[in-house]
């Protein structure tokens, strides 16, 4: 059977199948952000659920392909792509960017194409699942800054309208990243908490996705790109559970990397020991709190795992070069007085 030459637009229609690709911030006015809708077409069975927000479209694709079909899109759109394929295979050709990018199950990539141009290929009987993710250009601009090569090329790139892809081979889904968009889909909240949760783990997908394109691998030459991804993955949690006890065989087993590798690899990567890094989150939350709170010195010992006081007082006035008790009554004095009370 031949190959169907379908376009986008006769897929993606306004009134029932929102593009992937744009922004229509007005839908949320309409309560149009949250759709659970499965259709038949002839491109096959098109079960989906789409969340929109101002700068962001977040949308779970389940689709059970009918035929060999190519799809055409030849709209403009000012907005960087993101495709999570979690399974199924596709081939996709963008206007500008050179080859064909090859969508296996479990890989993802990052495409910002403005003049929208691009064809999907899907072979018949493909059970394909996508969570696919659109950022508004300006947004994305604004997370990425410019502090490494990674960024000041997707940010030239956006500048003068160039397509780019965010590598040129596919990079994996790693199992961290499985369960963040696991937590994004089985969201059970409602309303505001809801759209909150879901962004912030939007977000929380897209630094995990960027540590493996940003070129970290010229600062640790021994590590290979999947043990990058794991390490970054590894920071980021240590970012939330910092306050937990752990040991070097505790967070192998977390990262799925033997100590040797995780600790000169974090070291090479990031500069600072993986309990030097500890230290830090928590002296800096130890400041926060004397800062911001009335706890008392004794409450946030304990807060921080000290056994007593005094070992917090001497490990903080190590690391900020005073004591606690100095230390809040010091910047007391030249702050407000606004702190809050928990």
């Amino acid at each position: 059977m031949a190959t169907a030459v379908i376009n986008s637009a006769d897929v993606f229609r306004i009134d029932s199948f929102p593009n992937p690709q744009l922004l229509r911030p007005e839908a949320v006015l309409v309560n149009r952000n949250e759709i659970d809708i499965c259709q038949q077409t002839e491109v096959g069975t098109l079960k989906f659920r789409s969340l929109l927000f101002p700068d962001m479209h977040v949308m779970n694709l389940h689709w059970q392909v009918g035929r060999d079909v190519s799809i055409v899109e030849n709209s403009p759109a000012d907005t960087v792509n993101i495709n999570f394929q979690m399974s199924g295979r596709m081939n996709t050709r963008f206007t500008g960017i050179s080859g064909e990018l090859v969508m296996n199950p479990r890989q993802h990539n990052l495409i910002f194409s403005p003049e929208g141009g691009f064809r999907n290929n899907v072979k018949a009987g493909e059970q394909v699942e996508m969570f696919h993710i659109s950022i508004g250009k300006r947004y994305f601009s604004e997370l990425i800054g410019c502090d490494d090569r990674w960024s000041e090329r997707a940010q030239k790139a956006m500048a003068n309208e160039s397509p780019f892809a965010g590598k040129e081979r596919n990079p994996d889904v790693t199992p961290y990243m499985m369960k963040v968009i696991r937590d994004i889909k089985q969201c059970s909240q409602t309303g505001a908490i809801r759209n909150l949760l879901v962004q912030s783990k939007v977000l929380e997908l897209l630094a995990l996705q960027l540590g493996q394109m940003q070129d970290a691998a010229c600062h640790a030459p021994g590590l290979n790109a999947a043990e990058i991804g794991r390490l970054h993955e590894l920071k980021t949690f240590l970012d939330a559970h910092f306050l937990e006890d752990f040991s070097l065989s505790k967070l192998g087993r977390i990262c799925l990397l033997n100590e040797f590798k995780l600790k000169k690899g974090f070291k090479e990567l990031f500069g600072t020991t993986i309990f030097s890094y500890l230290r830090k989150l928590r002296m800096d939350f130890a400041a926060q709190l004397l800062l911001n709170t009335s706890k008392s010195i004794e409450d946030i010992s304990r807060m921080l795992g000290y056994e007593h006081p005094q070992h917090f007082s001497t490990a903080f006035k190590g690391y900020h070069g005073s004591k606690p008790s100095d230390f809040r009554h010091r910047s007391q004095a030249f702050q407000p007085l606004t702190a809050c009370h928990y």
